[in-house]
């Protein structure tokens, strides 16, 4: 047999613990100080807690979140470049992982953390033109990446997994 849980159901759960909750209060208080009686009231003063806990889980859950922050550059947005960087692409044996084409997304890594960040032209066509090149960056979210990217910084870019570049920011 299977035991459905809904709010009803949890709110008398909740309602119950907190019952026997009072009563094992009101047991401690009147039960003489070393006795069984008051240990027993002790136990059943406990059964607060995991109702305390629901109570804050749901009221956790009313509160209302913000919207979240942008995970992808908008459809048919302007390229906007936040930073200049020279960059070097890398030798990679098999050559590019799969992209999309036109494809300009990429992840800028600077030590450990990641930017969303986009190329002026495509990844592929980028990558294949070999040597160290002056490339304009747009990042998702520059309010966050800028601190990170001062000139002179250096770091790796990702296409999808792999690492394809290395580059310094210039400017």
């Amino acid at each position: 047999m299977s035991f459905t849980v809904s709010s009803a159901s949890r709110r008398v759960a909740m309602a119950v613990l907190l019952g026997l909750a009072v009563l094992g209060g009101v047991i401690r208080y009147t039960a003489p100080n070393p006795s069984t009686l008051r240990d027993v009231g002790t136990l059943l003063l406990v059964l607060w807690v995991p109702a305390i806990g629901q109570l804050i889980g749901f009221l956790a859950r009313k509160i209302p979140y913000s919207a979240p922050p942008p995970n992808e550059f908008a459809p048919a947005s302007p390229f906007t470049p936040h930073l200049q960087a020279d960059v070097t692409p890398l030798p990679l044996p098999g050559g590019l992982p799969p992209l999309a084409p036109g494809e300009q997304r990429c992840t800028v890594i600077v030590g450990r953390r990641g930017f969303t960040a986009r190329l002026a032209q495509p990844v592929t066509q980028w990558w294949a033109a070999g040597g160290t090149q002056r490339a304009a960056i747009e990042l998702l979210r520059p309010e966050l990446a800028r601190p990170h990217l001062a000139p002179g910084t250096g770091f790796h870019i990702l296409a999808g997994t792999t690492a394809i570049a290395r580059g310094e920011v210039s400017a």
